[in-house]
């Protein structure tokens, strides 16, 4: 998202939140990229609901299939 909005002031700019500020800032310049949009979202719906941390051990837990996290890596990468 970064590098398709292209705004080195903007993002600087952001201190909190980042995901959820490009992802508005993405639909407002490429609001017609419709299947990009999907899969972003989807990432940050899923990224934060579904990846934490196990306080002992200090390693991220999956609460997703291996097979549904693979593809959505794969839609992601089919982005570029």
């Amino acid at each position: 998202m970064v590098n398709r909005i292209n705004d080195p002031i903007y993002v600087a700019s952001i201190d909190s939140n980042q995901t959820p500020k490009l992802l508005n800032k993405f639909r407002e310049l490429f609001g017609i990229e419709l299947a990009t949009i999907k899969v972003l979202q989807r990432v940050a719906l899923m990224t934060p609901e579904n990846i934490h941390l196990n306080s002992f051990m200090y390693e991220p837990i999956l609460d997703m299939s291996d097979g549904h996290l693979r593809k959505l890596y794969g839609e992601v990468i089919a982005l570029r």
